[in-house]
């Protein structure tokens, strides 16, 4: 690869790394405010589960490196030079903003059968019928988010095509403002906070319309044409190969979306508030890992691609390399931290108003077992792409098929026969990435050859003791001078103190290891730096 090509990546990886951690944080923002007005409440659990049909498929299918998005990179990419680009994009909108739409009305009308069925709750029938009425009453509100979700996936496809990554990376930001302001309109003095829950739903609605205008000046780069009724009887050229691609990305999207709805069924069967403490923690690992995520997988999809068109296979697998010890440079440091000292960073963020200290415990727990998945995580979704480059969603589909029956026999051996609760939910995830992992890199050498996975074994070696290092000492640090601190400030100030201290040591330990261990990637971040 080129210099140029280099440092063309490195520089959209860092725009789309800055961009996404704006974003992450106001998403921070929106959860504090939430949790804050509800805690780990009935209304929230009721508020995440309506978000399982709705919020959570604008997540998935409308965000970036979604089965939207991912297809029409694919199909817009060689094309966006071309007069076809634009009826192709017009098209592509008509007919998914149909479908979607018809799904968006099928899960308004079902909405009171199908909640009992995946929240089948916990307690005697009145508290369970409380929380499936208000579930209901909630999903109704946003399931036009599904409709939103394809039209803002096109919208992200079409940006990233003609090298525009603003508003596909700050988009949710415009969702999570429109949720922080519902928060403000909650009394918190409210003998009846349980019926401003539709103020959530709302929240999440408006935001999800915001989040598609901002898409608007990114879909208008393919000049996007209507010629009348040919929408409907004419496929343009793209449209049959976007189909291939798409529907089988869904499927396997789809997939792993159906984990959520496995723990769901599990939590709402355990304490109330449980289903809220499980998405709280995940969300909280999901700010790191989606900012890099995000940063990769957007710049090098494109990459992957036009590798395996030009047939350069060697290239795609160096690129691989690098862009596995990258994440895995930047992930494990955060990992070991959050592991270090989870509940005062669960505190700091999370409780104060109607989050109190047992909700705390309930996050703590979920993170001590979610949090070891990162390393995999990562892993997972960038060989993903791989296949995707090579037009195969087909495969990991199946994979994800097949781990589907694993993880609900997983999560009902970690519930109910060992007893671990919620930790059983969040280690059964765990789990099921490795096992997802694993089957994606047996096919993934079929399909590549090998990987020489051998060259990783030295750099992730350092990088793992660095990191167990930087676990151990933001640890020790913290309980070291946390008690000074906070009798100086009880505070937030003094929280942040002293976690700012423990954990900014433990990382720079973690680079000064890395550097004396010769890490490649150091020496990358360091230029980066500079620049």
């Amino acid at each position: 690869m080129s210099t140029d090509k280099k440092q063309s990546l490195g520089k959209t990886f860092s725009l789309v790394a800055l961009l996404t951690s704006a974003s992450k944080f106001v998403g921070l923002a929106r959860d504090i405010f939430l949790t804050k007005s509800f805690g780990t409440s009935m209304v929230s659990d009721a508020f995440n589960f309506a978000t399982l049909f709705t919020g959570n498929i604008l997540v998935l299918f409308g965000g970036l490196g979604g089965p939207f998005h991912s297809s029409c990179v694919a199909v817009l990419t060689p094309r966006k030079d071309s007069g076809e680009c634009g009826r192709l994009t017009m098209q592509l909108l008509v007919w998914t903003a149909i479908i979607m739409g018809i799904i968006s009305v099928a899960v308004f009308f079902l909405a009171p059968y199908i909640v009992p069925l995946v929240a089948p709750g916990s307690g005697d029938l009145v508290q369970r019928e409380r929380l499936w009425q208000e579930t209901t009453s909630q999903l109704r509100i946003m399931s036009p988010l599904i409709l939103i979700a394809g039209l803002v996936g096109i919208g992200c496809g079409v940006s990233n095509t003609y090298n525009q990554f603003f508003w596909p990376s700050m988009a949710p930001a415009v969702a999570s403002i429109a949720m922080i302001i519902a928060c403000l309109f909650v009394d918190p003095d409210s003998s009846q906070r349980d019926k401003q829950g539709y103020l959530l739903a709302l929240g999440a609605l408006i935001g999800a319309i915001g989040q598609l205008l901002v898409q608007l000046p990114g879909m208008l780069k393919a000049t996007p044409t209507f010629k009348g009724l040919k929408v409907f009887t004419s496929l343009e050229p793209g449209t049959k190969e976007y189909l291939h691609m798409l529907w089988p990305a869904t499927i396997s999207t789809s997939i792993g979306y159906l984990y959520s709805y496995v723990d769901a069924f599990f939590a709402s069967t355990l304490q109330e508030g449980a289903w809220t403490g499980l998405i709280t923690a995940n969300r909280l690992v999901q700010l790191p890992l989606g900012v890099l995520l995000t940063a990769m997988l957007v710049p090098i999809l494109p990459r992957f691609t036009m590798q395996v068109a030009e047939g350069k296979i060697e290239d795609l697998k160096v690129e691989l390399r690098k862009s596995l010890n990258l994440l895995w440079f930047l992930a494990l440091p955060m990992s070991a931290i959050l592991l270090a000292v989870p509940t005062p960073i669960v505190r700091l963020l999370f409780e104060r108003g109607q989050f109190d200290a047992h909700s705390t415990a309930l996050v703590t727990i979920v993170l001590l077992y979610l949090v070891p998945s990162i390393f995999f995580y990562v892993a997972r979704d960038l060989i993903t792409r791989v296949f995707y480059a090579h037009k195969d969603s087909k495969t990991p589909y199946h994979v994800g098929l097949c781990a589907i029956g694993v993880k609900l026999a997983i999560t009902w051996l970690m519930v109910r026969q060992f007893n671990l609760g919620l930790g059983g939910v969040a280690l059964s995830t765990s789990l099921i990435t490795v096992f997802n992992l694993s089957l994606l890199s047996f096919f993934l050498r079929r399909k590549i050859g090998r990987l020489g996975a051998s060259k990783l074994i030295k750099p992730v070696s350092a990088m793992l003791f660095a990191s167990l290092a930087c676990a151990l000492s933001t640890a020790y640090l913290y309980r070291l001078t946390s008690p000074s601190l906070l009798q100086f400030n009880p505070g937030l100030l003094g929280q942040g103190l002293a976690l700012a201290l423990a954990a900014g040591l433990g990382g720079l330990l973690y680079l000064a290891l890395c550097y004396l261990l010769k890490v490649e990637e150091i020496n990358y971040l360091l230029k980066r730096l500079r620049k």
